[in-house]
């Protein structure tokens, strides 16, 4: 009886001490012309199935793009997770800074970046999770 207790509340003391932080957010597909106009009939954001990386914090640098795609990834990938029908998505990660990519058929996609070169940063806090909102828009015009 007292092995079964010990472990019983070593599990409890495990589960209070899993991480309360992460990224969660939705992926978008979107194509075709984008271009405002009077006639233009603009089809809204689609929730995208789709296979998100997530590595460690990338630049230019550490990563070869071969038109809007990237391949030979450098950092070390942290986690991965497939978004829902609807694009939705949840991941558990500790506190640092990622780069949030997509798995498509020509390579890793990512369109954002900031001013240090950085692919699609995200930060992720102590006990918080960041939303971050994907648009896969390489087969769309603007």
């Amino acid at each position: 009886m007292k092995p079964l207790l010990i472990f019983i509340l070593l599990v409890a003391s495990m589960t209070s001490l899993a991480q309360k932080q992460g990224l969660y957010g939705q992926v978008f597909w979107v194509s075709g012309n984008q271009m405002p106009g009077p006639e233009a009939m603009l089809s809204p954001n689609q929730g995208a199935v789709r296979e998100i990386m997530v590595y460690e914090l990338t630049t230019f640098k550490d990563a070869t793009q071969v038109g809007p795609f990237f391949r030979d990834i450098k950092t070390k990938l942290v986690a991965s997770t497939t978004s829902k029908q609807d694009g939705t998505f949840k991941l558990k990660l500790p506190p640092g800074a990622y780069s949030v990519f997509t798995k498509e058929k020509n390579g890793l996609y990512a369109n954002l970046f900031d001013d240090k070169t950085n692919i699609n940063p995200v930060t992720i806090k102590d006990g918080q999770y960041a939303w971050k909102t994907i648009t896969i828009d390489y087969e769309a015009a603007y």
